[in-house]
């Protein structure tokens, strides 16, 4: 599910809200590689902090409750959703990188080319 400003605004920090914020079609654009990677390894991290959070939630929710399931309602549903949202984010810097390399490779290929042509003459 794709989520909306509006949405990710009720769920996360001011600091992950910069990340998503860097993430908007608009935004990401703008990003240089190195800065990609570095919003690519933020978004990882905080995906893999709300992931954990949300199993150790479910286990507590488990031992708490007593069925297997953990399940007690919504009680542990907005880390789900941060965890969900942030996944969303590593996915997009990720294809924004490679579609970045894709480029740089093109042109490293035209360049070689140029040179073997010219070394050629």
């Amino acid at each position: 599910m794709a989520y909306t400003r509006t949405t990710a605004k009720k769920l996360l920090t001011a600091t992950e809200l910069e990340v998503f914020d860097a993430a908007t079609p608009a935004g990401i654009k703008t990003l240089t590689k190195p800065q990609l990677r570095s919003k690519l390894e933020r978004s990882r991290k905080l995906r893999d902090k709300y992931r954990d959070l949300f199993r150790r939630q479910r286990l507590a929710l488990r031992a708490e409750v007593g069925s297997k399931a953990g399940t007690k309602g919504n009680a542990n549903e907005r880390t789900r959703q941060k965890e969900e949202l942030l996944g969303e984010l590593v996915t997009k810097f990720e294809a924004r990188i490679a579609q970045i390399e894709q480029t740089e490779d093109k042109e490293f290929a035209k360049a070689c080319a140029v040179a073997e042509k010219r070394s050629r003459a």
